[in-house]
């Protein structure tokens, strides 16, 4: 994933310097002569006179963008522009990153590396469907190549109906159906990347939901999306990517001025300061999940369900809990940096709360995607 370009005219010694001191942050360098096919690769300019060298590897590795690196010795920042303006020149979107010098780059070159591979792990990506197909799932596979599988929800009740209940989930909730729901999720999922389930049909027929589950699957390690929504299940995707966190999906409620209300059924539990079960919000029936979200800043973000627009910004939890009558279980009273309207300038209801401040990464990310974004 990480190549480290030179020129033999700026000497051996320096670029092996340079390579010792960003091995740590990359991992290891791949030959820029004989680059395996790439998504979006990470170039380290080690030096000036680079440029059609990184031309030459996008080139070759079929890539579909480039992630950047440079610093102020050797003309290095000075050939990362101008392979910026060459790769862009070809209709490939790029994100670059700066140094003052590689002395001091190891924090940064960490970071360019997660977004590169956090990109690159989101085309093609493997999902699961539970429902019936999609306007939005038809729109993966074009915009991202997302190899979409839709399992018809009868197929996925006779899983349910055959499963041995999760021994975890059974322990921590003590209910044997959903602790079915959990091992049958993991079962229709294997290998997937994602797997998005059309929880109303499936609670309105079961009365009840899935909504445990997900919170125990997520917080394992697993992406689960409730309602069906590719689109927050690509942002929780990235969220893993980039924190190791599944992400919180959120309903917007209601805003004023910089602060809203967002809130949803169901968290990853180990997003959840405290949590306690309550009664669905919508139908009554089993299970929500009412929970204080751990940290105090997250980053927001929302994408479009064809996938076309994006928004992000960080916030600030002012409260969070069930404080709500009329709402879903787990609630979050944010602010945000600036007065919104998320009536014009929100993409989508659903906002995917990652925890940490990682607004510039995920719109790296989705620069990448080819997916225009705005800042809350």
């Amino acid at each position: 994933m990480a190549y480290l370009l030179h020129s033999p005219i700026h000497g051996e010694t320096f670029v092996k310097e340079v390579a010792r001191r960003l091995l740590q942050s990359v991992g290891f360098f791949k030959n820029p002569e004989t680059p395996a096919p790439e998504k979006f690769p990470l170039i380290i300019h080690a030096t000036g006179g680079t440029t059609a060298a990184a031309l030459d590897l996008v080139k070759k590795s079929g890539a579909r963008g480039a992630v950047l690196l440079g610093f102020g010795e050797h003309n290095s920042f000075a050939s990362v522009l101008h392979a910026k303006a060459e790769i862009e020149a070809l209709g490939l979107p790029v994100v670059t990153y700066h140094c003052p010098s590689y002395n001091q780059c190891g924090d940064v070159a960490a970071r360019a590396k997660k977004v590169a591979d956090t990109a690159s792990s989101l085309v093609g990506a493997k999902a699961v469907l539970i429902g019936s197909e999609t306007y939005q799932a038809q729109a993966a596979r074009e915009k991202l190549g997302w190899a979409v599988e839709v399992v018809p929800l009868e197929k996925f009740e006779e899983a349910v109906d055959a499963s041995e209940p999760d021994d975890e989930l059974l322990k921590l909730f003590g209910d044997d159906r959903v602790a079915k729901v959990a091992t049958a999720l993991e079962k229709v999922s294997a290998g997937a990347n994602l797997v998005a389930i059309q929880c109303f049909p499936f609670l309105m027929k079961r009365r009840y939901t899935p909504c445990l589950a997900l919170a125990l699957l997520n917080s394992r390690g697993r992406v689960v999306a409730c309602e069906g929504d590719l689109a927050a299940g690509l942002a929780m995707l990235m969220s893993r990517g980039l924190t190791g966190y599944s992400g919180w999906i959120a309903n917007v409620v209601c805003h004023g001025g910089a602060e809203a209300v967002f809130a949803h059924c169901t968290i990853a539990l180990n997003m959840a300061k405290s949590w306690r079960i309550m009664p669905h919000f919508e139908s009554g029936y089993p299970h929500g999940l009412a929970a204080e979200l751990k940290e105090a800043v997250y980053t927001a973000v929302s994408i479009s369900p064809r996938f076309n627009k994006a928004a992000l910004g960080r916030v600030e939890v002012v409260r969070s809990g069930n404080f709500l009558q009329e709402a879903c279980r787990t609630q979050a009273q944010v602010r945000f940096r600036r007065a919104v309207k998320l009536e014009e300038e929100a993409p989508a209801n659903h906002h995917v709360f990652t925890p940490g401040d990682v607004v510039d990464e995920a719109e790296a990310v989705l620069r990448l995607l080819a997916i225009p974004t705005s800042r809350y």
